[in-house]
């Protein structure tokens, strides 16, 4: 006698999905006529165990990410959720702040709420690794992890993220070849990995040029956030002719100040960001940035960890996506 799980693994869906067609739920149309097509073929009748699996398997998926606030966080959850609500999970939303307190407060209401999985992105903030320990209680119980921009530290756990050394190495030579002589470069906490990447990266541009890395236009300090590129292009403000920015909050904020203090951008000072989000084509100048492919690298990491969950993925990858860079008026 066929069942649900015969039916999904034919049509290549998780058999949630196929409980979700049987009982009417929200299901893309596109994948419901093709479970329905197999349901056909197959000359299957539900019987009492489609409602019980309906009811019993956990159709929670928890996600951390540091400020919804940030435009490239809000548009990820917006990913996750679009993608996890048509395979009929749940999503429950964490948002850390960039606190380590916060975030292990948020890990332990997803054990408590027995999720399937989690995806955690990274901690714009303190440094989580004291949170490792929580980390493998949740793999001992059997609730799968996907880490999006953060390390591993040593966990066997998929780990997606942007390239950002090749996001900022590719912004900094641009800038070089453009005919830029003093490229600054502004990020926020220095001890962050997207930091010490970005930062990287922008180091092996100007290395690769042979120009000497002058400590006093690198400034890797405070948060992501427009109030730290308003502060830090102050600093910055006739010791460069260009600078490239950790994000593209803080970009704008450094417009803002260059803005304000009379100079012309880009004629005086080119400005770049990190990220490309909504705002980077709507701000006047529009903003060169490095594109992060975010959907791309929600995605994947959606597929991973429903891959996981369903039993399909037993060896943990970091996989890495390559960006790219989207120029316009700001440099």
């Amino acid at each position: 006698m066929k069942t649900i799980y015969d039916i999904a693994k034919k049509v290549g869906v998780s058999p949630a999905t196929v409980s979700r067609v049987l009982n009417n739920g929200p299901v893309k149309s596109s994948t419901k006529e093709k479970v329905l097509k197999i349901i056909e073929k197959e000359n299957f009748i539900p019987d009492n165990r489609a409602v019980f699996l309906k009811k019993t398997t956990n159709q929670k998926i928890g996600c951390i990410i540091p400020d919804v606030i940030n435009p490239i966080y809000s548009y990820a959850v917006k990913v996750i959720h679009d993608y996890l609500w048509e395979r009929a999970y749940h999503l429950i939303l964490g948002n850390s702040y960039g606190k380590i307190e916060e975030e292990k407060n948020i890990l332990q209401m997803f054990e408590r709420e027995r999720v399937s999985g989690v995806l955690i992105g990274t901690c714009e903030g303190e440094d989580d690794s004291t949170l490792v320990p929580v980390f493998k209680r949740m793999i001992g119980y059997g609730i799968k992890i996907v880490l999006v921009g953060k390390k591993n530290y040593g966990l066997k756990v998929d780990t997606i993220s942007v390239n950002n050394i090749s996001g900022t190495y590719k912004m900094t030579k641009y800038l070089i070849k453009a005919g830029r002589k003093k490229v600054g470069f502004i990020a926020g906490d220095k001890n962050l990995r997207a930091t010490k990447e970005r930062l990287a990266g922008y180091i092996k541009a100007l290395k690769e040029k042979g120009i000497p890395v002058d400590r006093e236009v690198v400034i890797c300090e405070g948060d992501y956030k427009m109030d730290y590129g308003k502060k830090w292009a102050k600093e910055l403000k006739g010791k460069v002719d260009a600078i490239v920015c950790g994000n593209d909050l803080m970009a704008i904020g450094a417009m803002k100040t260059i803005e304000e203090s009379g100079l012309r951008i880009p004629d005086d000072i080119a400005v770049c960001g990190f990220d490309d989000i909504y705002l980077a084509s709507l701000v006047k100048p529009s903003l060169t940035t490095v594109h992060q492919p975010i959907e791309k690298i929600c995605k994947i990491a959606c597929e991973r960890l429903m891959g996981w969950i369903e039993g399909r993925i037993k060896k943990a990858e970091e996989i890495i996506v390559e960006p790219e860079i989207i120029v316009r008026e700001s440099a």
